[in-house]
């Protein structure tokens, strides 16, 4: 008996929420010298944190900063939630992120 099996291409569907972190590194609000990096952890939680330069003050020698391999620190970190809509971003504060969801999703808390 022969039958004739059919593989169709399996296409993964667009995700139903887009990772907005490009556009929210742009439009979220940071001070002068500051970097921002954002990382989406689940759906619309998102990670973001604020870097700033590492001072010189504790340096033994503060003209080797060149040769230093981390030279940011972060200063700041959030869990935010955002959503887009016809306004543009719609950023909050992220209720609820537990250590579980995390997990899941390959973040450290």
């Amino acid at each position: 008996m022969s039958e004739d099996i059919v593989f169709e291409n399996p296409t993964r569907a667009a995700p139903k929420d887009p990772d907005l972190s490009p556009a929210i590194i742009e439009s979220i609000e940071r001070s002068i010298g500051e970097r921002v990096t954002c990382r989406r952890i689940c759906g619309t939680k998102y990670r973001c944190n604020w870097w700033s330069p590492q001072t010189t003050s504790e340096y033994d020698n503060p003209r080797m900063s060149g040769l230093l391999v981390t030279t940011h620190v972060v200063v700041k970190s959030r869990f935010i939630s955002v959503v887009r809509n016809e306004h543009g971003l719609i950023i909050s504060n992220a209720e609820g992120i537990s250590s579980r969801l995390l997990d899941r999703a390959g973040g450290r808390p």
